[in-house]
């Protein structure tokens, strides 16, 4: 397997020592790896962007709203906006 990272002396040093793991040491490692992707994404966010999601999903479960293909949505925001050019 080729990694695909700048070589730094941080990564070189990661990349050894992961060659030393066995393979559930490197599960343990790529799940905690994950779920620190996952809580840095969630801090990107504003709570008030993710109050505007969560009153969506609430919507759409309560039957209020429904959704649209993504390809409809995309196709009705090309009309919008070229109709505002």
């Amino acid at each position: 397997m080729s990694a695909t990272l700048t070589s730094n002396p941080v990564i070189d040093e990661l990349l050894a020592a992961i060659s030393r793991m066995n393979r559930e040491e490197k599960q343990a490692l790529v799940k905690c790896v994950q779920e620190q992707l996952v809580e840095t994404e969630q801090e990107e966010f504003p709570q008030w962007q993710m109050d505007i999601v969560e009153e969506r999903l609430r919507r759409l479960d309560a039957g209020l709203d429904k959704a649209i293909p993504l390809e409809k949505a995309f196709t009705e925001l090309d009309r919008k906006w070229a109709s505002t050019s």
